[in-house]
């Protein structure tokens, strides 16, 4: 079995934010995608229709049984793989799903700036997605793997209590049906760009599973 892992940067981010992880994971052996999305301001179906083309590009061109789709989404990227797998169009191209920090519904950095910027996401378009009363849902065939920091840092720790990666929650970024979740002592900023973190990812998708005992 070979793998395809497609990376997908967060919110107010780039491709370059994941380089470190890109460079990483290639050095463990992946063929790796290193995606870039318009994810400051523009709504956020732009962002799902390349995504959606990418995936149909990958099932019409050339993608074999033999090779798995790996998803790995950062930040808001964790939602935008969401979105884009409701369609069904793209059903059944994806094998499993990596979320790093990746809050799942709204956040409480999200739901308090709001408050003081009510037009925070009629500027910034896709933080909309961020719905306290939304559900996160994949297909129960999609294994899925959580990884969440816990090093809280910088000026919204004390909005996030104690188990935070200074941006995200433990709970904001939890997924009861994921097949493993991962702890890290990381901050937000940092999580994604460890070569440890890519060996738990390697660990998560060749034996399914973050810590192999």
């Amino acid at each position: 079995m070979s793998f395809r892992v497609v990376l997908i940067h967060g919110f107010h981010g780039s491709y370059r934010d994941m380089e470190p992880l890109r460079e990483n994971l290639e050095s463990l052996g992946y063929r790796v995608e290193n995606l870039n999305f318009p994810l400051t301001f523009p709504d956020i179906k732009y962002s799902e229709k390349i995504l959606k083309e990418f995936l149909l590009d990958l099932k019409y061109g050339g993608h074999t049984e033999k090779e798995e789709i790996v998803l790995i989404g950062y930040g808001l990227g964790g939602k935008l793989i969401e979105r884009t797998l409701r369609d069904k169009g793209v059903k059944g191209i994806v094998d499993k799903v990596i979320l790093i920090s990746a809050p799942l519904k709204d956040s409480v950095i999200h739901r308090r700036l709001n408050r003081v910027f009510p037009f925070l996401d009629r500027i910034f378009k896709p933080l909309s997605i961020l719905d306290k009363n939304g559900k996160f849902r994949l297909d129960k065939n999609i294994e899925v793997g959580v990884i969440i920091g816990t090093e809280p840092c910088g000026i919204f720790k004390r909005w996030l209590g104690e188990y935070s990666d200074g941006v995200v929650s433990v709970k904001e970024c939890t997924y009861p049906k994921a097949k493993d979740r991962l702890l890290l002592p990381l901050v937000h900023s940092e999580i994604h760009q460890k070569m440890g973190t890519a060996k738990y990812i390697n660990n998560f998708i060749a034996k399914g599973g973050f810590r192999i005992k």
